[in-house]
């Protein structure tokens, strides 16, 4: 594949060329180093004609768009061009487009079969005809000032609340839209400040984005957003952003293989810009170490990162709800390594810790009960793991339901018959999505 054509794989490129907004295309190229100057010469325009398009103007010609397509070595269909003979698939042939009045027409259907299966129990007649949602561009102002990037912001945040109470099914289309609509901004005219501003936020908008797609089982997607945010944090100067997110593209990898899991640990531990996020970093390569069984290698960097989490003890702390990460990987260390009186101390310590998510304090309590449960307290495992089924029922999430599997280990690995209820009830919990 090209060079510049591989810049534009990702979920924001492709949704980009598809809606044919070369000027989001150029800023995903240039925010991955490419100068404007290759990005003139790769698709036969001037630098003017760039700076141009990168300001807000719209590329309307089909022959221009044809030409980028082919500078930039992405195939025409993905911006919905013509299609050439031989090497491509023919186009899907162009859906039915309702008019105004058949979608009201059906639209009123619709309303009267819900309100007669409301009122008599059942629709009057066959199910009505389903209007479907169409995407369009969100509009752009054309310039862009801070207000804009605390509207993004704080637009994140509310979304980031709602997947950890809720979990990352229900969320993961609204923040991926989301981030769509942020990555449009980047098109508008703006002051190199509020850009860099921008990046940043669009950065944390990815990060969460990609932990709800996590949570729903969309590792792909999920490994996508990461990355847009490594890309975002870095155009921003903001390294300790780029950091964070080799820790989450770590955590996608570590039950499958730790082994590479490790590698992004160590790599982001290397890059630290800050001894509080180095602490991070080490605390999850202890994880990794300890799930590859590499038990003195595993408590030498538990070591390693309690000391340079306490040499940090004057950083603000990066994130609402921090206190309770630490002891979490601590805890999920000591399980890895089967010292569950240790795992049990660490998993009590995060359950406590101030966090607003729902989703944390599930998973910190199922990991909580697990230890319980191995060191023999089986009242305490047991009232604990009621607790965590009771709130996992409210939730949506693959990863949190997952997750549960230690636990139901736990139990499943006792002869007391309550143990063997519970087990049996987190299997069918688990089974559900």
């Amino acid at each position: 594949m090209d060079e510049l054509a591989a810049l534009l794989t990702g979920a924001a490129a492709r949704d980009a060329l598809a809606r044919r907004d070369i000027a989001a295309v150029f800023r995903i190229l240039r925010d991955s180093g490419v100068s404007q100057v290759r990005i003139a010469r790769a698709t036969g325009q001037r630098e003017s004609e760039v700076s141009e398009i990168l300001a807000g103007r719209r590329v309307q010609s089909v022959a221009v768009l044809e030409r980028i397509a082919d500078g930039v070595g992405v195939p025409r269909g993905w911006m919905g061009l013509a299609y050439s003979a031989g090497l491509e698939p023919e186009p899907a042939p162009p859906r039915h487009v309702l008019t105004e009045a058949q979608t009201r027409a059906i639209m009123i259907d619709q309303a009267t079969t819900v309100l007669a299966t409301v009122v008599w129990g059942a629709p009057p007649c066959a199910p009505a005809t389903r209007v479907r949602a169409k995407g369009a561009p969100t509009p752009v102002p054309s310039r862009v000032g801070t207000a804009d990037v605390t509207r993004v912001a704080a637009t994140t945040d509310r979304l980031s609340r709602l997947a950890g109470d809720l979990g990352g099914i229900p969320l993961t289309d609204a923040l991926t839209a989301h981030t769509r609509a942020g990555e449009a901004l980047l098109g508008a005219t703006m002051s190199e400040p509020v850009r860099r501003r921008l990046l940043v936020a669009l950065s944390d908008a990815h990060r969460i984005a990609g932990s709800a797609a996590s949570g729903a089982g969309l590792r792909n997607l999920a490994r996508e957003h990461y990355s847009r945010s490594m890309e975002c944090g870095c155009a921003g100067g903001d390294r300790r952003r780029v950091v964070v997110n080799l820790a989450h593209l770590g955590s996608l990898e570590l039950r499958a293989e730790p082994s590479e899991a490790l590698r992004f640990f160590q790599l982001g531990a290397a890059a630290a810009p800050t001894r509080l996020t180095r602490a991070v970093l080490q605390y999850d390569c202890a994880l990794a170490l300890g799930m590859l069984g590499l038990a003195e290698d595993a408590l030498r960097e538990l070591r390693w990162a309690a000391e340079s989490f306490e040499s940090a003890s004057e950083e603000t702390r990066p994130w609402e709800g921090f206190a309770t990460a630490l002891p979490h990987v601590e805890g999920r260390t000591y399980l890895a390594l089967g010292r569950f009186d240790r795992a049990a101390v660490a998993f009590a310590a995060a359950a406590e810790g101030a966090s607003h998510a729902v989703v944390c304090t599930v998973n910190n309590s199922a990991l909580l009960a697990a230890a319980q449960l191995r060191c023999g307290e089986l009242r305490s495992g047991l009232t604990t793991a009621a607790q965590v089924i009771t709130l996992t029922r409210s939730l949506r999430s693959v990863r949190l339901r997952d997750g549960l599997k230690p636990l139901h280990e736990a139990a499943a690995a006792r002869r007391e018959s309550a143990c063997q209820d519970l087990g049996r009830e987190l299997a069918r919990l688990r089974g559900a999505a």
